[in-house]
């Protein structure tokens, strides 16, 4: 047991990885038995865990400021007053707050309109700001102010970031800004913070699938037929175990089904540059494959996205020999975090980021990092590089 609790500390992002990766084989298995789990075992998995272990190898970074020495002392109010500015801006720009418009919906149809409509309309400065402050920089704050045992501003953008998340109808959003603190009072042995929490952040969201789902409380599901006889804990708790056990991995599956059977192998073409370079048009699968897997949504008028695992960015692009490829940039970047993990407070450094690495296994690590604040969260820690 103090084996594996040394494993753990010493290698805190490669052993929560191992958790993506076994989640992500539940949801393909289930869908497609062992017509891919082997290939990705042996293309992927295998490489990764061989990259990893040589990373052991070279030498740990040295990024230095020189003499130039920043004042962060006051940088967690500079930072809660750019997040407050940015979801006023949003929210007023909106005219409206979508969650109460949704809970007054009577189809399901009308309030998933109303929870796209929240950031689809939005200008792109304003749509990428507010992914940074819900993702980023709320959540960053929250824990600065824990660290300094500062109470008010602590509570402040903890409910912040929480009720937001709520206000834009996204249930992952109401967890951003909570879960990095559910992890650090877990790490600091705050069982008292850990229930309160968990119970918190358990009630806003079952409020935030209940406001997404008219059919819960009057209302009726008109995109496909479902069993309304079934109790509504039974369909919530049924759809929440299908988010996080099956779909992600449902998901995967289905992208080896379609590429490069009915959507060819891109080849740096989902790349928005190389693509102008070559004088393509840029192409995004997630968008492109929604009709392909979900037809009958798709007739009725309805837009998605497919997000899938990281490393299907490139198998997508080239192919099974992307597989590799992909396993020997995240042996890469995890040698990058366990570096810096060092050089900084660990419990604030993996309480931060734990959230985005377990979304690798959904989404693009360069996504993740640009588009949805990782990069920001890395930034915040380098300032605070212990000396």
């Amino acid at each position: 047991m103090k084996g594996l609790i040394a494993l753990l500390r010493a290698h805190p992002y490669f052993s929560s990885y191992l958790l993506v990766y076994g989640l992500l084989q539940i949801g393909l298995i289930q869908s497609t038995g062992l017509q891919y789990a082997p290939a990705l075992f042996f293309l992927f998995f295998v490489p990764f865990c061989l990259f990893y272990s040589l990373t052991n190898l070279l030498p740990e970074f040295r990024i230095t400021m020189g003499s130039a020495r920043l004042n962060t002392s006051k940088l967690e109010w500079l930072l809660l007053g750019m997040g407050l500015v940015i979801v006023l801006i949003h929210l007023i720009w909106l005219g409206k707050i979508p969650l109460i418009e949704a809970w007054q919906a009577t189809k399901l149809s009308a309030a998933n309109l109303i929870r796209k409509n929240s950031s689809a309309g939005l200008p792109s400065w304003l749509r990428y700001a507010s992914t940074w402050t819900v993702r980023a920089i709320l959540p960053t704050v929250t824990l600065l102010f824990l660290k300094k045992k500062n109470a008010v501003g602590f509570v402040f953008s903890l409910l912040l970031g929480s009720l937001y998340g709520l206000a834009l109808l996204q249930k992952s959003l109401v967890l951003w800004t909570t879960i990095p603190v559910l992890v650090y009072f877990i790490l600091s042995k705050k069982w008292l913070g850990t229930l309160v929490l968990t119970a918190t952040t358990g009630l806003l969201f079952v409020l935030a699938v209940f406001a997404n789902n008219p059919q819960l409380h009057g209302g009726v599901h008109d995109l496909k037929t479902t069993n309304v006889n079934s109790p509504k804990t039974t369909q919530v708790s049924e759809g929440i175990f299908k988010r996080i056990f099956i779909v992600p991995g449902k998901t995967l599956g289905l992208w080896f089904e379609h590429v490069p059977k009915d959507k060819p192998f891109l080849f740096g073409q989902d790349f928005g540059p190389y693509a102008k370079l070559i004088g393509q048009a840029t192409k995004d699968y997630n968008l492109e494959l929604y009709p392909l897997f979900y037809p009958t949504y798709a007739k009725q008028g309805i837009n998605g996205s497919v997000n899938t695992a990281h490393f299907m960015r490139g198998y997508s692009n080239f192919g099974w020999w992307g597989l590799p490829l992909s396993a020997f940039l995240l042996a890469i970047f995890f040698w990058f975090l366990n570096n810096l993990h060092r050089k900084t407070q660990p419990a604030l450094a993996f309480s931060l980021q734990i959230f985005p690495l377990l979304l690798l296994s959904s989404g693009s690590l360069l996504t993740l990092l640009f588009s949805g604040g990782w990069g920001f969260i890395l930034f915040i820690l380098f300032l605070r590089q212990k000396s």
